[in-house]
């Protein structure tokens, strides 16, 4: 049904599981936020702040998904299972490696991230360095599960890793509220007990995933290999490594970006936290889809289906498209009355107004962003993505506006126009690559 079934038919059925995943994940982190802004004041924050930092090293899980992603989807496409099951155990043995290693580095330099390249204000600082340390540990979980939910979404079987993130993210809201504030005789831990609600909850879903994929293929199981041979690490590197830096270069760019908006204070801070979970609301079923996406363009190249390919390609980014103009018109029309649910300070209300009015409507441009890499990961085809990145995160979210905001001196007002026009100039760009680019030819 992947490679021959009907469009809508197929990409629904595939990405509905994890478009629930996705709405239950963006409730979870808006839950997350409302327990913390309770805990106290702009403590709400402080997720935020911290995951560009390990987002630049959850990178290397990112750019490893994509390649082997791109090979297990077009060898399963193309009936070479036994290549397939090489490839997953290949993937699975280099992330338990690498999880390891970067669990332990980012626990030593979180720190200074924290202070010097994000530049957290003062009166969030020290409760964003015990958020980090504790999420140090979801860095080694998140490669496996990734190695696991990749596995899974090449085959075509979304439903069960999205099952298994629902479940994760409804044990996060239950851990919440006790490990924030306190309940059950516990003692309030604030941001340290959201960080180990989060490592807890992802724990579980590792578990789970590990269990069904040994019990759904267990002449595959879960086997370790030092057989990482040449082929498969130049393909990892041709296909991953421009998905690495792509991811990479968002995470110091984010990075960065947070310390122009933290230069302005706690109140610029808190209006693109809350900017930033209202884009997950209206994106929600757009990143349900990508995952899907990536495995039909993936199985039709692998199939010889080229045309069809590029179809999944370009009908998705339109559907997409349409989809998250309404959530986001939606969000438009209720954003004062959801943003007091955060803060009740005027200041960072009517920031945070400014920066949503212009905001919002620029968000089915990023969806088509999203797209993009979606048919990057499938097809193998990764340079671009990256070089639309690059461009939309460093010539516009950095340069453009640190000489709007700072240099012409309009301050928070240039900071959200050249975040806002970023997504319009990329999104247009990642369209145009989906409808002429030549990304539409398998990798394997």
């Amino acid at each position: 049904m992947v490679v021959y079934g009907p469009f809508y038919r197929t990409l629904l059925r595939l990405a509905l599981p994890m478009i629930v995943f996705e709405a239950v994940h963006v409730s979870y982190n808006l839950v997350d936020a409302y327990w913390l802004s309770i805990w106290g004041g702009a403590a709400f924050t402080v997720p935020r702040l911290t995951r560009p930092t390990y987002m630049l090293f959850e990178a290397v899980f990112m750019g490893l998904g994509a390649a082997n992603l791109a090979m297990m989807s077009q060898y399963i496409g193309g009936r070479r299972y036994e290549e397939a099951a090489r490839t997953f155990s290949r993937f699975l043995t280099v992330n338990l490696a690498l999880g390891l290693l970067l669990t332990l580095v980012y626990a030593r330099v979180n720190d200074l991230l924290v202070r010097y390249v994000v530049r957290a204000p003062p009166e969030v600082v020290s409760p964003a360095i015990a958020y980090a340390n504790v999420i140090a540990f979801d860095i080694f979980l998140y490669g496996l599960d990734s190695t696991f939910t990749n596995a899974f979404h090449a085959i075509g079987n979304t439903r069960l890793p999205a099952v298994a993130g629902v479940l994760s993210a409804l044990l996060n809201f239950a851990l919440d509220p006790v490990l924030i504030v306190g309940l059950l005789g516990l003692p309030a831990m604030g941001a340290t007990g959201a960080a180990l609600a989060t490592v807890l909850s992802r724990l579980a879903k590792l578990v789970t995933l590990a269990y069904a994929f040994t019990r759904e293929f267990p002449e595959v199981g879960v086997r370790l290999t030092r057989d990482l041979s040449p082929l498969w690490l130049r393909r990892v590197t041709a296909v991953g490594g421009p998905m690495y830096l792509r991811q990479a270069l968002n995470s110091f760019g984010v990075m960065f970006q947070h310390s122009i908006v933290n230069s302005f204070g706690v109140v610029a801070a808190q209006a693109y936290t809350i900017g930033l979970l209202f884009m997950e609301v209206a994106e929600a079923a757009v990143r349900g889809s990508t995952a899907p996406i990536a495995a039909m363009v993936g199985q039709n190249l692998g199939a010889g289906n080229l045309s069809r390919a590029r179809e999944v390609g370009v009908r998705s980014s339109l559907t997409m498209g349409g989809v998250t103009a309404a959530a986001s018109l939606a969000l438009f029309l209720a954003r004062e009355s959801l943003a007091r649910v955060f803060t009740d300070d005027p200041l960072a209300l009517g920031e945070s107004m400014k920066f949503l009015s212009i905001f919002l409507p620029t968000l089915p441009f990023l969806t088509l962003i999203f797209v993009g890499v979606a048919v990057g990961r499938g097809s193998g085809s990764t340079v671009v993505p990256l070089a639309i990145t690059f461009v939309r995160m460093w010539g516009m979210r950095i340069g453009l506006a640190y000489l709007l905001s700072l240099v012409a001196g309009m301050g928070t007002d240039g900071l959200w126009l050249a975040i806002s026009l970023s997504n319009v100039v990329a999104g247009v760009a990642s369209l145009i690559w989906v409808a002429v680019g030549r990304w539409c030819r398998p990798v394997v």
